[in-house]
């Protein structure tokens, strides 16, 4: 009281809060006992602060500022206060995005980033253009396969065809790219990518003695090898390349059934025991199916007769002397030829060439076991028929080939044009039924191949063989070849008649003899 009477010493805002507790303690009590508690009850700190010294806050800047609505101004003046004593941990701003997920958005961002670096031209504009490989283009396949009912969407189908683009230019030793597929996998799925690379100079190397470790592959460029491939897992993935292709997992990869996981390091876990990774059946299983469903139209690659050329290579026919099939003859299996080189049972495209090997390296018995294998399994011929394809589990009297099947898509009207030029846009469709999921399109005067599918051999579409009843050879899981191995003992037999009753073949002996005297007595002495 002594305070309010001289006002000496306390702020103007203090002193107006010291007569409203004033006022406060009169209501309750005119005791300085009363004043007291309210004062201490007004200060209790609760971490951001007291009343005491929000309400000191308040009047203090009112008797500076000395608004004309000083009632009105009181809560406004109030939250602005608080905000500006604040001691906790400051809110998120309004305007900034609160990121829920930060892995995420950090994915997010590089998808972005990488969405921009695919989508950019490959060559600086301010310098020389970049000279790329023949990329296939896709944008125009995608059109065709689509009237098939295979395809992945415009969106897709423009970033895969961004993502080859960049690809060949990250790849100076590219000579020709195309998407060859995709294999689906229980994690992810595997894009891949075939290319082929450019010549190196240099003679050719001698042959691989057979049973080498140099003899497990074929050489770049020659049969299974002709094409490498890169694999990516989509989105922002990078491509990776695929290691060369080996007659032995080849071999293996025949004998196993087996999902992808996604994930190129992981171990194959069959039975019997494959020698490799992952990604090791993957270049295997990739190697199987092109040697199988790479298909060209009738006429369009001759074979390469140079003496560079590799073994099996073919080249595009003459534009002058080549005519593409119509569209009536695309529907048939004899406008369409194997444009790979086909697989033997050794996971081999060829048989060595013994006469390329000096006098005296290969043994007799070797010679003769080769030459034995050769005639026995003959290689087969490039750009062979399709018609040739399982023609022994062809029903007797029926046409065509049960490996493979045809259908027409699309508009099949013919259209003529100004100058009599017939034009139809109708697409025809060769789909494989061993391997589900490849297929070739045609349209016009456009082909393409391409595979989508779990990369597994199937014989559910195909009839079984017509003398010994098996399905189609390495198609089973759990298999070797045609022969399936056991997965459980077999089922328990019947159980044995009873046994009839017979005589004791030694009888005891009668009670009379047994108990004699004599007798006993012998048996004591």
């Amino acid at each position: 009281k002594s305070q309010l009477r001289s006002g000496g010493g306390v702020p103007p805002g203090e002193r107006c809060l010291l007569r409203a507790c004033a006022s406060v303690a009169a209501i309750m009590g005119t005791s300085d006992i009363a004043l007291e508690r309210v004062q201490a009850l007004l200060k209790v700190d609760t971490g951001d602060g007291s009343v005491y010294e929000h309400l000191v806050r308040i009047a203090r800047a009112m008797a500076t500022s000395k608004p004309d609505d000083a009632l009105g101004r009181l809560e406004s003046l109030s939250r602005s206060l608080k905000k500006g004593a604040y001691r906790g941990v400051a809110a998120p701003d309004q305007d900034e995005e609160v990121v829920a997920d930060a892995a995420a958005e950090e994915k997010r961002q590089q998808w972005c980033e990488y969405a921009v670096n695919v989508a950019r031209p490959p060559s600086d504009p301010t310098a020389a253009p970049k000279v790329l490989c023949a990329v296939h283009n896709f944008m125009e396949d995608a059109a065709m396969f689509e009237w098939a009912g295979v395809g992945f969407g415009k969106q897709e189908t423009f970033h895969i065809a961004m993502s080859l683009r960049k690809l060949a230019a990250d790849n100076e030793s590219l000579d020709k790219l195309r998407l060859w597929g995709k294999i689906l996998g229980i994690s992810s799925d595997y894009y891949v990518a075939e290319g082929v690379l450019k010549a190196t100079p240099g003679g050719a190397a001698k042959p691989a003695l057979p049973g080498s470790p140099e003899d497990d592959v074929e050489p770049q460029g020659e049969g299974a090898n002709t094409w490498c491939y890169w694999v990516s897992a989509g989105g922002a993935a990078p491509w990776i390349r695929l290691p060369s292709a080996r007659a032995s997992h080849i071999v293996a990869a025949r004998k196993v059934k087996r999902l992808m996981t996604g994930s190129l390091g992981a171990p194959v876990d069959s039975t019997p025991w494959f020698p490799g990774k992952e990604r090791h059946l993957l270049r295997s299983q990739i190697a199987r199916i092109s040697a199988t469903c790479t298909l060209a139209v009738d006429g369009f690659f001759e074979p390469d007769d140079a003496e560079e050329a590799k073994k099996n290579a073919i080249r595009m026919s003459d534009p002058e002397g080549f005519t593409f099939p119509g569209h009536d003859a695309l529907a048939t299996l004899d406008s369409w030829k194997h444009a790979a080189p086909a697989l033997l049972g050794t996971g081999k495209c060829t048989w060595p060439d013994l006469e390329a090997f000096e006098e005296g390296t290969l043994s007799e018995e070797q010679t003769a076991a080769l030459t034995a294998a050769q005639e026995a399994e003959p290689a087969k011929e490039m750009l062979s028929g399709l018609g040739e394809d399982l023609a022994d589990l062809l029903p007797e009297g029926a046409e065509g080939s049960p490996a493979w099947n045809i259908k027409v898509y699309g508009d099949k009207g013919t259209y003529t044009f100004e100058g009599g030029d017939a034009k139809s846009y109708r697409i025809t469709a060769v789909r494989s039924m061993i391997w589900p999921g490849a297929i070739s399109v045609a349209q016009g005067t456009k082909f393409a191949n391409l595979y989508i599918g779990d990369g597994t051999k199937s014989a559910a579409l195909v009839e079984p063989n017509k003398e010994s009843g098996l399905p189609l050879a390495n198609c089973a899981a759990f298999s070797s070849g045609n022969v399936k191995l056991p997965m459980a003992p077999e089922d328990v037999m019947d159980e044995p008649g009873d046994l009839q009753e017979q005589e004791e073949p030694q009888p005891p002996l009668p009670d009379e003899v047994s108990d004699g005297e004599d007798h006993d007595e012998a048996e004591a002495q």
